[in-house]
């Protein structure tokens, strides 16, 4: 069940890609300022941002380490060479490609789930000292499936939603940053996860009904401006983004939440180098909002 102000205060971090970084920049900020989310709940890159505060991952050094990062050591194509030249085969001589088993993502994900899980020290959610949430969809059923510590499992108010608790924290936030299309569905406890976002790209239902009693939610899919889109990558995070956007104004509308929209423009998925300067974005974005956020929190 919900328990009623189990928790004081929620954080609610939704998906954006590279843009994600603005939430470590309001992480930051917010603890800068003594106020400590009591439970976290991300959906795709919010996922990310969020088990960094529940893992006790220190932003400032993650900043600094990112910008000697090479993309490609956390990537980990599911085109190799030898396959490319394989489907060209049965294209020119056997069948035609159309006929042949395609990989379900470029990119496997192995690689950034062994990163994550050095940088969250193999914790379970149920070894985490602050409540965390992760947000994935089940493409095989349509089931929201949230990862979560076994104590914040609501036992009814969510419809078509499974949570499961023990599992690590990486291969969560794994499952729940699979694009479709962009990486391999996880496969996790017998099902299939792509991102979270398809279904709940700012998850302020799932902190509801883990009982916080005062809900701030950062919403980067939000946004006046044009996209940047320059790519295949780049389409489909539009799309989600939109789509997360139309699903996202149905949950406001029946689950109170002081709402922040961080209007963050032409990021894509070739902006790995500027992720220190969205968190430095992040962090005077938060500042500019903080007596709002205090006043929010205290009333």
């Amino acid at each position: 069940m919900a328990y009623k102000d189990k928790y004081r205060f929620g954080l609610i971090l939704s998906g954006g890609g590279f843009r994600g970084a603005v939430h470590l920049g309001i992480l930051k900020a917010l603890q800068e300022n003594g106020l400590y989310p009591d439970i976290i709940a991300g959906t795709s890159a919010g996922s990310i941002a969020a088990a960094f505060y529940a893992c006790d991952v220190d932003i400032d050094w993650f900043a600094r380490e990112i910008k000697y990062m090479k993309p490609w050591k956390v990537l980990d194509p599911a085109f190799p060479l030898a396959a490319i030249l394989a489907l060209a085969y049965r294209f020119w001589v056997r069948r035609p490609m159309v006929m042949a088993k395609w990989p379900e993502g470029l990119f496997k994900g192995d690689k950034i789930e062994k990163w994550l899980d050095g940088l969250f020290k193999s914790k379970t959610f149920d070894e985490l000292r602050i409540p965390l949430s992760v947000v994935s969809v089940d493409v095989e059923t349509g089931q929201t499936v949230v990862f979560c510590p076994k104590k914040d499992i609501p036992s009814f108010g969510m419809r078509n939603t499974v949570f499961i608790s023990d599992v690590p924290v990486s291969s969560a936030v794994r499952a729940s940053i699979s694009l479709p299309g962009v990486f391999v569905p996880k496969r996790l406890k017998g099902r299939k996860l792509v991102d979270g976002g398809i279904k709940d790209n700012v998850p302020v239902d799932v902190v509801f009904h883990q009982g916080a009693c005062k809900i701030v939610a950062v919403d980067l899919g939000k946004s006046s401006g044009k996209r940047r889109v320059e790519s295949v990558i780049d389409v489909l995070m539009a799309s989600v983004d939109i789509m997360g956007s139309e699903l996202s104004y149905h949950v406001q509308k029946e689950y109170p939440a002081f709402y922040l929209y961080p209007q963050v423009y032409g990021v894509g998925y070739g902006d790995f180098y500027r992720i220190p300067e969205l968190i430095k974005f992040g962090e005077e974005f938060a500042e500019s909002k903080m007596k709002e956020i205090k006043k929010f929190l205290s009333t």
